[in-house]
């Protein structure tokens, strides 16, 4: 073997650390360690020793995965395997569920269908050919009386009427004459109780939220004078009615409002002070920053300053972003009396909504509308909100909890905000989540254990779910007691990843955990362990994991999956016709191991004026001490950076 000896004469380096070699002229002195020195090979033994050297880490690779696989199938092996109970073959592909009383409906490929709970039996249905239901939407208005709000492949947002096991068709909201002006539903939500329906429509280079007014006392009795308003003779064949052409001869719901994006921000268009306090009606809010008094040539003065003095940093070549639709982050909400907002009408059911609560995509504010007034303006004109809540980030997402308590959202900078609502009108807890995650959803557990008792601080817990499919458990207390958690990482492998998040309500503390891979499993939040995972029946899958068709019914605990046979042809995945399969689980066995607390109503409207103010009063002698305590705290904080400031001063003259 040759040996390759270094040219030129030897170098000795410098006793003194200051001109010492760095790395690179390290590799060129010959003196080394001569234990990890290493003759190098001639070719094409050199090629042979990659070779070698790839083939043994690509062999530790699998090991190590291999040893990860089998950690994995020894924490399924403890966990509690949860079979099926039932079920229920439908002759449709299933696109979407939702559970309303004692009744499951089910959107399909060409119509609707309902079921009932107990017996899983077939009670009454909708068809339309080429209609794909894909979202569904289930309000209970009264004993046995639900609506039913559809939204389809095309984007057409419609509502039903369910009674006396009829399903019945009631409205159109954006079936255009001309196909051209045509505007899709991005979102279709109905209050609770039935009261109002708001839609998020979007297209023909408009983009607007839609408030109605749903006369559902007026349908109600002319459903039980006049029947034969809705109902249609079923179709012996598929069981199901045929879909009328036109909407029924009903009382038509009013359109309350049309609310539109704010403008962006130009120049002024008012002459004077006083012409741009005229044109605001009431003063007592914020506003959205429409009126001010800086004209168009100071706002190009201030942009071209701006320009100038930034512009080395605004010429880098950033990473440009896709054109998106303009509802990405646009959410709406239905929000009850609350300590945000306040109507001027005294209304009879304290539960029904007062105001909606929206924000657009890249918009920095809050805005809320009373939906007690009716406009008297024309449909196009711009509404003006009844409130605006400021943020100091773009909003990105939004949450509201079940009783309306509860109101957290989330900001473009990462930061999580949760208000309380209904007490106090205060901030509970602001968190960060940690650097480089992205805010994806957000869902609110209910924890019914800390709100209960006249002198119960609230307590509200919020699921983060980001953008790289990691979950965050935010418990927000008000002060320092507010905190975040990790409970699942996404540093695992893709099948391992998060596809949905369903909070169960009726078992605190509980979540169900769709993943990639199929597999579905119970997680205790509190403890950070799962509880059990649900497991098909050969040779059946979940249908989809990456976007699951599912629903959860809170009251029977049960859960109803969709899922398809193992196909190796695929015949199951794309035919329309192919028999679909809905497994009900029953979690109701795993509420013993859950330390339920009493359930107990939080501060009730219905409680007479006087032992309200009574237990208001409590609650705030009770944390008299602790806000005593703070505000020392902040104090003793603003006098030290007071000192400090003026010495900083003093030494700089």
């Amino acid at each position: 073997m040759p040996v390759y000896i270094r040219k030129g004469p030897l170098e000795i380096p410098p006793g003194s650390e200051k001109d010492w070699a760095n790395e690179e002229e390290e590799e060129t002195y010959f003196l080394r360690d001569p234990e990890q020195s290493r003759d190098c090979l001639p070719q094409p033994y050199r090629m042979i020793a990659k070779v070698v050297e790839f083939l043994i880490d690509q062999a530790i690779q699998r090991i190590n995965i291999r040893q990860q696989n089998e950690e994995e199938e020894k924490l399924k092996a403890k966990l509690n395997i949860l079979q099926p109970t039932a079920e229920i073959q439908v002759s449709k592909r299933v696109n979407c569920m939702a559970v309303g009383g004692s009744y499951l409906f089910i959107g399909l490929s060409g119509g609707l269908e309902v079921y009932t709970l107990a017996d899983h039996d077939w009670i009454s249905g909708w068809e339309a050919n080429k209609v794909e239901v894909c979202t569904l939407t289930v309000c209970p208005v009264q004993d046995q009386v639900y609506f039913l709000g559809t939204v389809d492949d095309m984007g057409i947002a419609r509502l039903f009427y369910f009674s006396d096991e009829n399903l019945s068709f009631l409205k159109t909201f954006n079936e255009p004459e001309d196909a051209s002006k045509r505007t899709n539903c991005v979102m279709f939500q109905l209050s609770q109780g039935g009261g109002y329906a708001g839609i998020l429509l979007e297209g023909a280079g408009d983009f607007c939220l839609e408030v109605y007014k749903l006369p559902k006392e007026i349908w109600i009795k002319e459903l039980e004078t006049s029947p034969a308003l809705l109902t249609t003779p079923a179709v012996p064949d598929t069981q199901t009615a045929s879909v009328p052409e036109t909407d029924p001869k009903i009382t038509q719901p009013a359109l309350l409002m049309k609310i539109r994006p704010p403008k962006p921000l130009a120049g002024s268009i008012f002459r004077s002070v006083q012409e741009a306090v005229q044109k605001n009606e009431d003063c007592n809010v914020f506003g959205t920053g429409q009126n001010h008094l800086i004209s168009s040539h100071q706002w190009n003065q201030q942009d071209s300053i701006f320009m100038g003095m930034f512009e080395k940093y605004l010429t880098l070549d950033l990473p440009k972003t896709q054109d998106v639709r303009m509802s990405r982050n646009t959410m709406f909400h239905f929000l009850r009396r609350n300590k945000m907002i306040h109507s001027n009408s005294e209304q009879m059911n304290a539960a029904e909504p007062n105001a909606v609560i929206v924000h657009w995509d890249s918009c920095h504010n809050h805005l809320f509308y009373l939906l007690g007034k009716q406009t008297k303006d024309k449909a196009d004109a711009d509404i003006k909100p009844d409130g605006v809540w400021p943020c100091a980030a773009p909003i990105k997402v939004s949450a509201i909890s079940s009783c309306s308590s509860f109101l957290a959202f989330g900001l473009e900078d990462e930061t999580i905000t949760v208000w309380d609502m209904k007490q106090s009108g205060f901030p509970l807890g602001v968190v960060v989540l940690p650097e480089g995650k992205s805010i994806g959803s957000l869902y609110f557990l209910e924890h019914l254990s800390s709100n209960v008792g006249p002198l119960a601080i609230p307590r509200a817990r919020v699921m983060v779910w980001c953008t790289d499919k990691s979950l965050y458990l935010v418990t927000a207390a008000g002060g320092k007691e507010s905190s975040i958690v990790l409970i699942h990482d996404s540093s695992g492998s893709s099948d391992d990843l998060i596809s949905a998040v369903v909070p169960v309500s009726s078992l605190p503390n509980r979540v169900l955990l769709f993943h990639r891979s199929g597999m579905v499993k119970l997680l205790d939040t509190a403890e950070r362990q799962p509880v059990c995972q649900l497991s098909l029946p050969s040779p059946y899958k979940v249908a989809f994991p990456w976007q699951p068709v599912y629903a959860l019914d809170a009251e029977t605990h049960c859960l109803f999956l969709k899922a398809n046979e193992d196909a190796a042809s695929g015949e199951n995945m794309t035919s329309e016709n192919s028999t679909c399969s809905l497994f009900v689980f029953s979690l109701k066995g795993f509420g013993s191991m859950v330390k339920c607390d009493p359930p107990a109503t939080l501060h009730s409207q219905s409680l007479p004026w006087e032992e309200r103010c009574k237990s208001l009063f409590q609650i705030r002698s009770h944390t008299f001490s602790e806000r005593k305590r703070q505000i020392s705290e902040s104090w003793s904080i603003l006098r030290t950076q007071a000192s400090d400031f003026t010495r900083s001063n003093t030494l700089s003259r």
